[in-house]
């Protein structure tokens, strides 16, 4: 890969998601500080070229761009305080917000935010697997120019799409996610109904894969991109936390109790996504692991 300059990138949350992006950016010249809560996690990351922080405070502090990569309901701890993120951040760097979270939560950080420092929000469309393969897509929020540097580190790891000003691509994000998962939690009712009606998963799954929701079964069945089901079940939380009435989106809110039904199904189990597609996520009456 070719050498993209020498800006030196915080990240802050090198799971799932993150640890993928970290050898893409070691690769393309970037030096990486790198900061997990979980030990294991970090010395992952260092494994792959990042040198470790020992707060999120000390990797902002080392960078010039900082990208975020924790869950919406870690963000608080991530990024206030005084080994947060906001705390390390040095007069005319930008952070990056790549959390699928809310306009609020957004809003939360700009308010506690100095005003050397820009904030861009660029959360994520795409998987493990997109990541691993630096074909992710960002939503990306931010004034230009502050837009521009984030987008200097973000095409390292996949294809940016600029949404409007900071805060429009948690919006962008959430709106594509009403749709997407409408359309994932549907393939889970069919086969609610496929149970129902005495068919086969393997015969609808296939004639599924024929028509217009190809793409989405395609998803549900590829375990290369493997995805916890209760991640998806908070991303509808996250969705409906937004509107002022769940009943505004009654699609979203059948969605969402269809999804929870499935992660808690047995309490012994903690299913995938790809689960969707299987009767271990099944109604209580045809579930089976």
């Amino acid at each position: 890969m070719t050498t993209v300059g020498s800006v030196t990138v915080g990240i802050v949350g090198v799971g799932d998601m993150g640890s993928e992006m970290v050898p893409h950016l070691v690769a393309a010249g970037h030096p990486v500080v790198a900061y997990d809560r979980d030990a294991g996690r970090l010395d992952a990351a260092v494994a792959a070229g990042a040198k470790a922080a020992g707060t999120a405070a000390e990797a902002a502090e080392r960078a010039d761009v900082v990208v975020s990569l924790v869950m919406s309901q870690d963000i608080p701890a991530a990024h206030f305080g005084s080994e947060g993120i906001l705390a390390g951040l040095r007069a005319g760097s930008v952070l990056v917000i790549g959390s699928t979270t809310t306009p609020a939560m957004i809003d939360a950080v700009l308010e506690r935010a100095d005003p050397s420092v820009s904030v861009v929000d660029a959360p994520i469309v795409g998987g493990v697997r997109y990541a691993r393969e630096a074909a992710v897509t960002f939503l990306l929020g931010g004034e230009p120019d502050a837009a521009e540097r984030a987008a200097g580190v973000l095409s390292v790891l996949g294809k940016v799409e600029r949404v409007g000003p900071v805060g429009s691509g948690v919006r962008y994000k959430l709106i594509t996610n009403a749709f997407v998962m409408a359309a994932e939690v549907g393939l889970r009712e069919a086969l609610d109904l496929t149970d129902q009606l005495g068919g086969t998963y393997d015969t609808a799954l296939r004639l599924f894969q024929i028509g217009p929701m190809a793409a989405v079964v395609k998803r549900a069945l590829d375990e290369s991109n493997p995805r916890p089901l209760r991640g998806s079940a908070e991303d509808f939380d996250t969705l409906l936390s937004v509107v002022d009435d769940p009943g505004l989106l009654p699609i979203s809110a059948a969605g969402r109790d269809r999804l929870w039904a499935a992660v808690n199904a047995d309490p012994g189990h903690e299913p995938m996504f790809a689960e969707l597609t299987r009767h271990s996520t099944a109604l209580d009456a045809f579930r089976s692991r």
